[in-house]
């Protein structure tokens, strides 16, 4: 059974992730963009573009181009950072306020879809067990 664990948990999230962009595709996001935004929206606003690129696992130039998109689109903007005039902070325009709650809203749909047939207690130990492997693989990774 161990042996399947990683298998199973890399099929779960690609089947995760295709089903929320199957979601997100109504408003007209690709992939890059609705992750994109999610993870501003989860680590905050104001953050460097590096910082963003970090949180999502990525390359800063890999997210350049979806973040123009995105500012050109009027749902992100860029401003300064206060500390560093050489980094771009990123916040939310109002009109990208307005379609993160929408996206919530689907994101939250798929979830539940995607986790019927779970009681709360497995949902719990499902989230408890992922959050080890998490931390787990992180420090593998510090050591080398």
């Amino acid at each position: 059974m161990e042996q399947n664990i990683g298998w199973n948990l890399s099929r779960a999230a690609l089947s995760w992730r295709h089903v929320v962009d199957l979601y997100m595709s109504d408003l007209g996001f690709t992939q890059s963009r609705w992750i994109a935004m999610l993870h501003l929206k989860r680590i905050g606003e104001g953050c460097t573009q590096s910082e963003l690129a970090s949180n999502i696992g990525i390359e800063q130039p890999s997210l350049i181009r979806t973040l123009n998109q995105l500012c050109e689109a009027g749902y992100l903007q860029r401003q300064e950072s206060k500390h560093d005039a050489r980094c771009k902070t990123l916040w939310f325009t109002s009109k990208g306020k307005e379609v993160l709650q929408e996206m919530q809203t689907i994101a939250d749909q798929g979830r539940h879809a995607l986790l019927d047939g779970l009681s709360d207690e497995q949902r719990r130990l499902l989230n408890d067990a992922l959050l080890s492997i998490i931390k787990n693989a992180q420090k593998m990774s510090s050591k080398h």
